[in-house]
């Protein structure tokens, strides 16, 4: 039974392990899709044009010129948010990796230290 667990553990390391890999190329292609559809706009630029836009809002007089600039600090704002869930999404991969790995090498422990129980009484 003790052999039973210790492969359900490093079956369910190894699982976390595909799944960690998945989530980091999901979240790597995604990052390739904003950066796609930001064409004009560096990633890394985004916080900053952001604020620019917020800047330029609460000195906006002409209602054409607010309506214009609360667009784009709403399309700005889900790039962000967008941008925040892609490194949440790559961050829970590597832990995921890690936590499996972990699994992984705790369910081979625990075969192995079965096998050993098992050689002594023998």
């Amino acid at each position: 039974m003790k052999k039973m667990n210790a492969i359900m553990v490093a079956i369910i390391g190894v699982a976390c392990i595909v799944l960690g890999i998945m989530f980091i190329m999901q979240a790597n292609t995604s990052q390739q899709k904003v950066a796609d559809e930001l064409a004009p706009v560096q990633i890394s630029e985004v916080d900053a044009k952001y604020e620019q836009v917020s800047a330029a809002l609460k000195a906006a007089t002409d209602p054409a010129q607010i309506t214009s600039l609360t667009l784009t600090k709403t399309s700005l704002g889900l790039a962000k948010s967008n941008i925040g869930t892609i490194k949440f999404l790559q961050n829970s991969g590597i832990v995921n990796i890690i936590i499996g790995a972990g699994f992984s090498f705790a369910g081979l422990g625990l075969l192995k230290k079965d096998e050993r129980v098992t050689k002594r009484k023998a």
